[in-house]
């Protein structure tokens, strides 16, 4: 990729000291500033002490510091992500994204068993929007490339690159028309509006294994546009 295409994405160092953020909770959950009119304070109570005395931001950190961690601007917008190229030749370049309830460490996750075949951005979402992370493949030089989401599935606001496109394979039809006649179910239940969906939904708002994920988003949301550039 020539040097102009690259010239925007700056690298960053990712070691912060999270303990001046924790007296920043403490003091708000202490006056019950936290989530006041949004969510119940017991429960962002219970999470902000969760987050200050249990959450291990360390090992987290490791986790994340196995991928090359990259910063940009996008009309203007700051975006951080994560990238990794994989040494096989002719290796597919994947923007992988996540998806709801899913956080950046699910990103992760399905990062880790890709990466030594392909070439792989990570963003972290939702800072930008889908729409204009094809500038970022641009910038990064992958004129073609595949889109995923950590659950496998092709987000429809996708961006459509600047590569022609190709048709699917014979497996990979097979595939989608199982997916299609199989794993509807939840699509065809919205249709009809049932509330039992509705209200399961509604309840799956927090559940406690996924705090670490909720929270490592956070931390990135805070410490990405604060990290020193290398």
């Amino acid at each position: 990729m020539g040097s102009e295409r690259v010239a925007a994405v700056r690298r960053l160092r990712l070691r912060v000291d999270p303990h001046g953020l924790y007296e920043r909770i403490r003091v708000c959950a202490d006056t019950g500033q936290l989530g006041a009119g949004v969510v119940p304070s017991g429960f962002v109570k219970e999470l902000a002490e969760y987050w200050v005395d249990e959450y291990d931001w360390r090992a987290h950190e490791v986790r994340l510091n196995g991928f090359e961690h990259l910063a940009t601007d996008l009309d203007g917008q700051f975006l951080h992500f994560m990238h990794s190229r994989a040494g096989a030749a002719g290796a597919e370049a994947v923007l992988l994204t996540h998806v709801w309830p899913s956080g950046v460490l699910d990103a992760v996750e399905a990062a880790e068993g890709l990466r030594s075949t392909h070439h792989l951005v990570v963003p972290s979402l939702p800072l930008t929007a889908l729409g204009e992370l094809g500038q970022l493949m641009a910038r990064l030089g992958y004129d073609e490339y595949l889109v995923r989401d950590d659950r496998g599935a092709v987000p429809p606001e996708a961006p459509a690159g600047k590569g022609e496109r190709r048709g699917l394979a014979p497996g990979e039809i097979a595939e989608v028309r199982w997916f299609n006649e199989n794993l509807n179910a939840v699509n065809d239940e919205q249709q009809v509006g049932a509330l039992v969906l509705s209200a399961a939904m509604l309840a799956w708002r927090a559940p406690a294994d996924k705090r670490d994920s909720v929270l490592t988003g956070v931390m990135l949301a805070w410490f990405a546009p604060r990290s020193e550039v290398e």
